[in-house]
């Protein structure tokens, strides 16, 4: 079973070696949007020669940092649509085809402001789309602050097409949901193509082995048995507790 870890992009030199020495392939977290902007095009190719020459497979995680494209500050949402066509491009660099990303979407937003929000993503996010659609990759909009899967599908249902897909987080469902993950599943789990899998106490997303918190893993478990194709498995955790987490999840699998 093929299991990748988050990396980010500018600690990818130093971690490169003990993910693959680990056994995980390694999804690309574009953290700091900074770091991505200045990043040299050779910097993308030689990363995809290194993944080419040991059999390995990549996705990405778009910037995320303060982001949002359906702000109602402009230079805000100009900023964040810069960074999400530049960590499209640099996914299409790396040779990946899904780029996870955060919708920026507050369940706090008063009855007004989710009208403007949800009236900005409408107008803004389709461009982007298509630009992931030029290049070959498809989105994953990643479950976040949302309490409720009905979110989702509406902010995918305002977008042009069906191309568009989900990132189900387990630690973000356990902390800001409290749904269980069937529900989750049975509203959106059609369309998911990745997991970030990681555990909380319910309280605080705080990204602890599975295994080590309150999220229903053997529930999950027993979904991703009955599919016929898996989604791509990321452990988002530092490597010492991937390890632990992916012999926890291998075992509840069988």
């Amino acid at each position: 079973m093929r299991f990748f870890i988050s990396v980010p992009l500018s600690r990818f030199d130093d971690m490169f070696d003990d993910v693959v020495g680990a056994g995980f392939h390694p999804e690309i977290r574009m953290t700091r949007a900074d770091y991505l902007a200045r990043a040299a095009v050779s910097k993308f190719t030689r990363m995809k020669e290194m993944f080419e020459e040991r059999s390995l497979r990549t996705f990405t995680h778009g910037p995320f940092f303060g982001l949002d494209i359906a702000s109602l500050d402009i230079c805000l949402a100009e900023y964040s649509a810069d960074c999400l066509n530049t960590g499209l491009e640099a996914t299409a660099a790396l040779g990946g085809s899904v780029m996870v990303m955060h919708t920026g979407y507050m369940p706090q937003f008063s009855r007004g402001g989710r009208r403007h929000w949800l009236r900005n993503w409408a107008e803004r996010m389709p461009r982007i789309v298509e630009h992931a659609e030029r290049l070959g990759i498809t989105l994953a909009l990643e479950n976040t602050w949302d309490d409720r899967p009905e979110i989702m599908l509406h902010l995918a249902g305002l977008l042009p097409g069906d191309a568009v897909r989900f990132c189900l987080d387990t630690g973000h469902v356990n902390a800001f949901s409290h749904l269980p993950v069937g529900r989750w599943w049975d509203m959106i789990g059609d369309r998911v193509v990745a997991l970030h899998i990681h555990d909380n106490d319910g309280l605080s997303d705080d990204h602890l082995a599975p295994g080590e918190g309150t999220f229903d893993f053997e529930a999950l478990a027993g979904i991703l048995r009955g599919l016929d194709t898996m989604p791509l498995l990321d452990l988002e955790v530092e490597l010492p507790r991937a390890l632990r987490g992916r012999e926890y999840i291998e075992a509840l699998l069988g």
